[in-house]
């Protein structure tokens, strides 16, 4: 199926401040690196016997006091970066000590979202924004972690039994890339930055690979960036194939970001990615 990209106008800077915050989060993992020290595991292994992402069984490392210093710089970047919310930011900085940063490390890595959830309304009415500070926190420290893993996650044997699910972290996967070789599929975590193979043509939510029910839009006026759909489920995945432009990488973060013409085609054909479980 062939389609032409729908003119979509992001937000005036909206793009500017993910590139901003990915870099501010790249400079402190930076820092990080320095202090942070990784326990190392054999993901592999715990993989095949556990079933669940790494980081939900495992000592992380991460101590709460390095966690709550880089919260605060972020809050500060954040009122930086977006004035029109500096009051709600305002509001967390004076509030910081109240927030218990172990627990918080331990419901990120456990995927506890009723505790974050019930925590961000102690906090304020602007729930989705507390949860927002503290997600990107966390990231550098989960980017550090997973540094470690990848390459055992490219091992051409090993294939992750829940392809939607980062296997370090356990983040949800919007977005996977083609390899310019063979095609391979690699899925994309946004929060760890890991990658891991999937199966070519197989749906990473429900598993259906019958031939003829796994089909793949693709944009006319740019063929590299794509849809693949279930017909069984309709689950959608954003992909971006390396060899339809000479094999040129591109920022997967940043590309899920600015492909939201992507998600609104697919939703206006009536696939889901599944999000709403």
């Amino acid at each position: 199926m062939s389609e032409h990209k729908p003119s979509v106008q992001l937000p005036e800077g909206y793009l500017e401040f993910y590139q901003d915050l990915e870099s501010w989060q790249n400079e402190e993992a930076i820092k990080l690196a320095k202090i942070y020290e990784t326990p190392k595991y054999d993901i592999i292994k715990h993989l095949k016997n556990s079933k669940k992402p790494l980081l939900q069984e495992v000592n992380n490392g991460i101590e709460a006091e390095q966690l709550k210093d880089v919260y605060h710089r972020l809050l500060i970047f954040l009122q930086d970066a977006r004035p029109a919310i500096s009051s709600d930011l305002s509001v967390f900085i004076k509030r910081i000590d109240d927030i218990d940063f172990k627990q918080v490390i331990d419901a990120f890595c456990k995927a506890d979202y009723e505790y974050l959830e019930s925590l961000a309304a102690d906090f304020t009415t602007n729930t989705d924004l507390f949860i927002f500070t503290i997600d990107h926190a966390i990231r550098p420290f989960f980017r550090i972690f997973a540094r470690s893993y990848q390459e055992n996650l490219r091992d051409f044997e090993f294939y992750w039994d829940i392809p939607s699910i980062c296997p370090v972290c356990g983040a949800k996967s919007h977005i996977c890339h083609l390899s310019s070789d063979e095609g391979q599929r690699i899925m994309f975590c946004d929060r760890c930055f890991s990658e891991w193979k999937v199966r070519y043509l197989s749906c990473v939510y429900c598993g259906h690979d019958r031939p003829g029910d796994i089909n793949v839009i693709k944009l006319a006026d740019d063929p590299a960036y794509q849809i693949y759909v279930c017909e069984k489920c309709k689950g959608y995945l954003k992909t971006y194939d390396k060899r339809e432009n000479e094999g040129r990488s591109v920022d997967l973060y940043i590309t899920n970001i600015e492909t939201i013409y992507l998600d609104m085609l697919a939703q206006e054909k009536g696939y889901t990615n599944h999000d709403e479980n």
